[in-house]
Parts: structure tokens; C-alpha cells; sequence
């Protein structure tokens, strides 16, 4: 079967002359390799049209379908943050409500923002060992649900940030029982389709929405990601029409083609691959075991119990006087490991299936470097607690779009959110806008921001409130 790549490359050697973009007209300019500006095509004869496949694309899509186990799938240049708006969008009418795993992406919340969507929230257990909030489980799902009758779809994240995995089935009988759909930000999870022992793999549990990052786990450049559907509880010509008004009408060819290459790459080869990368993270885990002041998760136990994903290791600072983020410096400065993030009591790396062994090896060489330079008896100064349940005073969207004015976060307390407050990574709000602002808030962003935190919509320590709100 031929591939998107291979059309590309068979049109680019024609000799055409090209009277129309892109600009570069095939050349690199020392801008980018000839190789990738010969495929960064336009909607050119026979190349097929992303927003209208009937050609190439439609069988690279059809292709992506039957490796994934899904009805339907399409691609998305725009990641994941398209697929998560175009899917609120087509399944909850303007004005309706959206159930939502609180730490859900923000992308979810400017969808709700634009459609003056409702929230109806799913509040996970909150762990302490570190402080973080668990996957959802379906007995939450219910409870949002009992609490919010006019829901008309509920949205969970599976795999977290953290790695934390949910009862996919579970969660969609408990959804489909009200006859609403199940939209799954599987944005962390698009290897979950090629490990056949994973009860989570959205797709094929029962999802009727499955949004994945093919390049957060997967060999795929950044901005490739993919959307899967199956049943009938969604509207397929609706959530085609929104996938056309989140993305670009003018996707890239390149991007589609390592998407495609991407699917057929692991469709070849997770027999291997899967295996392997399972094999090295356990590894690393029973190397990690000796250590004596930091701790590391998930725990064995935790994958072998389906509670966590293979990939996502969470270095744990709470038992030494550090934090994350000088941990963070320490793996940079010292070892040259780039975390993924970094939060008050942990860090976090993320180790794909391109990870060879010596990185693993890499990694636990550093982590027992640290661990016995690290000065035992005391105790980090860290955040025990989770986020306050927030308080709803203003719609999103009328809060998003009113006069706003800067405060002092100091003298937050009481005050509107206009925006979104988050940590980036991983982008889960700690205030949504409409929401009021606490003291709780206030004593948690101040010691965020002077942890070194990366906190958005703080701004030298000024935050936006409604104007007189």
C-alpha cells in the first residue's frame, strides 16, 4: 500500500514548476533540508485534501483507522489542542455543559470559553505521596453526573500528565447509561494502541472520542497528533466541520506524512518495541529501588495494576530540604538530563519507546549520583495540600471577555480570575476564568512563583482580575 510520503516524494521528482505555495518552491534556502521542502506541498493535483479526503490522505486516514481499532480516525496538524475544541464543540450545544476531569488541558476550557459552556467537574482522589491528583475513576464520573443531570458529554484525561490511568470501560458505562458520549484526551496515551495488554487503550475500550499526541510517546514531530471515533452518539459531519474551523486550511503536507509514517512505523514494529520499552523502565525502576533520600514512581505494582502508565518517572524530592525545581537544575547543570516538568515535590521525566537503554541507564546513573550526595533528616518545605475546590461567580466566557485590571497577588484574595492560572506543563488549571480567587489560591501561587514555578497568567506577580469585580 502506498504511503502519503511516497505520493510526496513521486510528485516532487516530476519537475513541475510550481506557480503556488509554498514560497520556497521546493528549495530549502538554508532555512530547511531540500528533503522536507521537496514534500512540504500544497492541496496540488492528486495530493489530496485534508479537510475533504477522498484520495491519499482518506486511505492514509482509513490506514491509521484499522491499526488504531477505530471507526473513524483523522489526522491533526494542530495537536491535540484541535482535536480536544473541535470535539466539546461538536458534542456540547452553545450554552450547554461539559463534565470535565478538573485537570483537564486548558484546551478544554477556551472550547467551553468560546461555546459559553458550563462546567460540571470530576474531582479525582487526590494523592500525597506526592501531592497530585489521581486518574478519575468511574465512581467520580457518577458522582459528577448525579450532580450534573443536564450534562451532554463528559470529558476525562487519560493517561494524566503524571501518568495516572483510568478504567476506560468502567468510565463508558457509566457515560453511556445517560446515553451521552465519552471523550477521551488520550494525549499521552497513542502508544496505549500498540500495547495489546493495556485494559486502558481508549480506542478500543469503549471511547466514543479518542484525542492522541502522536508525538508526545510516539517517533512523530511535534504538532501531530490524532483523532479516533467510533458509535453513533457523535455527529461525524459535525465534528468534521469543526475540525475544518480548528485547523489550518493550509495543513502541512510534511506533518501528515510522518503522521501516516508514524502509524506504520509502530504498526510494524510494537511487537518489538512495546516489549523492550516495558522491559527497560521496569529496569530502571529496580535500579531506582536503592535509593536512600529521593523515591521514584509509579511503583512495580502500580503498572502491573493498570493505576499507571509505563514511561512517565516521577522523581520524589519531599524527603530531603530541595524541590523540584532545584532537582531540575541539578539533572540539567550536572548531567545534562532535560526534565519534562518540574513541580514543587517531584520531578518528572518521560521515556518513550526511542529510549534506548543507555538513556535508561543514563538516567538511573544520575538519579543514585543525586541521591547520595543528598543530605539526609530533613524535610522540603513543600505544598501538601491540592488546589481548593473553586467557586464559580462568573460564566467563562463573560469573565474571559470583561474589562480586566492587574493586581498585586498579594491582595488577589476575593478577587475574579479574567484567565486561565496554570502551571505550564502540564496547563491544568489552578483558576479558570469566572472563578474566585482565595487566600488558599493566593498562599499557593506565592509559593509556586517563588519556587521558580512556571506559572501562566502570573506576570511579575500581578495577576488579572475582573475590573471592579
Amino acid at each position: 500500500m502506498k504511503s502519503l510520503y511516497d505520493e510526496l516524494k513521486k510528485y516532487s521528482e516530476k519537475g513541475i514548476c510550481s506557480c503556488h505555495m509554498p514560497g520556497h518552491k521546493g528549495s530549502g534556502v538554508q532555512v530547511m533540508s531540500d528533503e522536507y521542502a521537496s514534500i512540504d506541498q500544497t492541496e496540488a493535483e492528486g495530493l489530496d485534501d485534508l479537510h475533504d479526503p477522498q484520495g491519499i490522505i482518506k486511505e492514509a486516514e482509513d490506514h491509521a483507522a484499522k491499526v488504531l481499532g477505530s471507526e473513524e480516525t483523522y489526522f491533526l496538524i494542530n495537536g491535540s489542542t484541535a482535536g480536544i475544541l473541535a470535539s466539546v464543540s461538536t458534542c456540547v450545544k452553545p450554552g450547554g455543559k461539559l463534565v470535565l476531569c478538573r485537570g483537564c488541558h486548558k484546551s478544554a476550557y477556551n472550547a467551553m470559553q468560546l461555546g459559553n459552556m458550563r462546567p460540571g467537574y470530576i474531582f479525582s482522589e487526590l494523592l500525597t505521596d506526592p501531592v497530585m491528583e489521581d486518574a478519575a475513576k468511574a465512581e467520580d464520573v457518577r458522582k459528577a453526573l448525579d450532580e450534573n443531570p443536564d450534562a451532554e458529554a463528559v470529558l476525562i484525561v487519560s493517561p494524566t500528565y503524571e501518568g495516572r490511568m483510568s478504567d476506560i470501560g468502567s468510565i463508558a458505562e457509566v457515560v453511556h447509561l445517560r446515553g451521552i458520549p465519552l471523550i477521551v484526551d488520550e494525549a499521552h496515551g497513542a502508544h496505549l494502541s500498540f500495547t495489546e495488554s493495556s485494559g486502558s487503550d481508549a480506542i478500543r475500550w469503549g471511547a466514543d472520542l479518542v484525542i492522541q499526541s502522536v508525538h508526545k510517546t510516539l517517533p512523530a514531530p511535534t504538532q501531530t497528533a490524532v483523532i479516533s471515533v467510533n458509535g453513533n452518539l457523535v455527529n461525524r459531519e459535525k465534528l468534521k466541520k469543526y475540525l475544518s474551523v480548528f485547523q489550518s486550511s493550509s495543513p502541512s503536507y510534511p506533518l501528515m506524512a510522518m503522521i501516516d509514517g508514524c502509524v506504520r512505523y509502530m504498526s510494524e514494529n510494537a511487537q518489538g518495541l512495546i516489549p523492550a520499552f516495558h522491559d527497560n523502565f521496569e529496569y530502571l525502576l529496580n535500579r531506582l529501588s536503592g535509593c536512600d533520600k529521593l523515591y521514584v514512581k509509579p511503583s512495580l505494582e502500580d503498572l502491573a495494576q493498570g493505576r499507571a502508565d509505563y514511561g512517565k518517572l516521577l522523581i520524589c524530592t519531599d524527603r530531603f530540604g530541595t524541590d523540584g525545581q532545584k532537582l531540575a537544575e541539578i539533572l540539567r547543570n550536572e548531567y545534562l538530563i532535560e526534565p519534562e516538568m518540574m513541580a514543587p515535590g517531584y520531578v518528572l521525566l518521560m521515556l518513550t519507546v526511542c529510549d534506548t537503554k543507555q538513556v535508561f541507564d543514563k538516567v538511573a546513573d544520575a538519579v543514585l549520583g543525586i541521591d547520595k550526595k543528598l543530605p539526609g533528616g530533613q524535610m522540603a518545605h513543600i505544598i501538601t495540600s491540592g488546589v481548593p475546590v473553586p467557586v464559580q461567580v462568573m460564566s467563562l466566557r463573560d469573565a474571559f471577555e470583561s474589562e480586566y485590571e492587574e493586581c498585586e497577588l498579594e491582595t488577589a484574595a476575593g478577587r475574579v480570575s479574567t484567565e486561565i492560572i496554570c502551571m505550564y506543563p502540564p496547563g491544568s488549571p489552578i483558576l479558570a476564568p469566572g472563578e474566585l480567587i482565595s487566600e488558599k489560591h493566593v498562599e499557593i501561587l506565592k509559593e509556586y512563583t517563588g519556587l521558580g514555578i512556571n506559572i501562566k497568567g502570573i506576570r511579575n506577580y500581578k495577576i488579572r482580575v475582573v475590573k471592579n469585580g
